[in-house]
């Protein structure tokens, strides 16, 4: 719940689906904008702010945009269902 690298879909999808666990996401978010009180004890303060959110917004300030239905296979790295349906390229010596 608390990776940084987490996309907009699974936070709308954790604040619709999980007010519990979006809930402790905001919370974690809030405590994590000043650094751990242990480490500011010690004298070693973070240099600026942190968020969970790579808009760099407080997590329950963020517009968040559901993830689009899937209506077809995505992109793979080694297929595309897109491309099947274009015409093959010609080959060499080959008339397309």
């Amino acid at each position: 719940m608390g990776c940084p690298f987490h996309d907009e879909g699974f936070w709308a999808d954790l604040r619709a689906d999980s007010p519990a666990e979006w809930t402790d996401a905001v919370a974690f978010d809030r405590a994590i904008r000043i650094g751990s009180a242990k480490a500011n004890v010690e004298g070693h303060p973070l240099r600026g702010q942190f968020f969970l959110h790579s808009a760099r917004v407080p997590l329950d300030e963020v517009v968040l945009r559901p993830r689009p239905p899937v209506d077809a296979p995505g992109c793979g790295p080694w297929t595309c269902p897109h491309d099947a349906a274009a015409p093959a390229a010609a080959g060499p010596g080959e008339v397309a």
